[in-house]
């Protein structure tokens, strides 16, 4: 899997749920803030807590990926076999979207996930209790700043779903250079 696979589901939720004003595919929680920021560039932008953001989602994953062989598919490449795998990785879907019925949303991210054909993507659990979320969203932040955050909420709905995506991998023989053009570019 590519972050390019993540932005490509972001885009196809983005697609088919006209409600969301903005989406985001590579969120994490800062290990200093315990907050949910994604990077736009260079910048960091904070979407948990967020004041300024309204009817938007994000993918947060976790930090690992699972390799499992596929040893029965094995593919044929000049006469050698070669092992393909499946690789998962455990990726949380956060939407926050105003005076939304909650089922409701839930239904529409689980139809959406379940028709995007770009990833094999298989709904694990699903949370809509809103002050739940964000205190698991936040988790190891500071009480009060997770207080503040739910004192915050108004007519938000925030639902959570926890998703397993995976995409079969098979090894190639092509190596490419994994550095960012514009970071290359900018500073050399």
């Amino acid at each position: 899997m590519q972050q390019k696979d993540f932005e490509d589901f972001k885009d196809f939720i983005l697609s088919k749920n006209a409600y969301f004003t903005q989406g985001f595919a590579l969120a994490y929680k800062d290990d200093v803030s315990r907050a949910v920021q994604v990077r736009e560039g260079k910048d960091v932008k904070r979407l948990l807590p967020a004041d300024s953001l309204s009817n938007y989602f994000y993918l947060r994953h976790e930090p690992q990926l699972k390799h499992e062989p596929k040893e029965p598919e094995r593919l044929t490449d000049n006469g050698t076999q070669r092992l393909t795998f499946l690789d998962t990785q455990v990726v949380h879907l956060v939407a926050i979207v105003n005076h939304a019925d909650a089922y409701q949303l839930v239904e529409n991210l689980r139809n959406t996930a379940m028709m995007y054909d770009g990833l094999n993507v298989k709904p694990i659990a699903t949370s809509w209790d809103r002050e739940l979320v964000i205190t698991s969203e936040l988790s190891n932040m500071s009480q009060a700043d997770i207080t503040a955050a739910l004192q915050r909420l108004k007519d938000e709905t925030v639902v959570h779903i926890q998703a397993a995506m995976s995409k079969s991998y098979i090894p190639t023989n092509c190596i490419v250079n994994p550095i960012n053009k514009e970071y290359h570019e900018q500073y050399h």
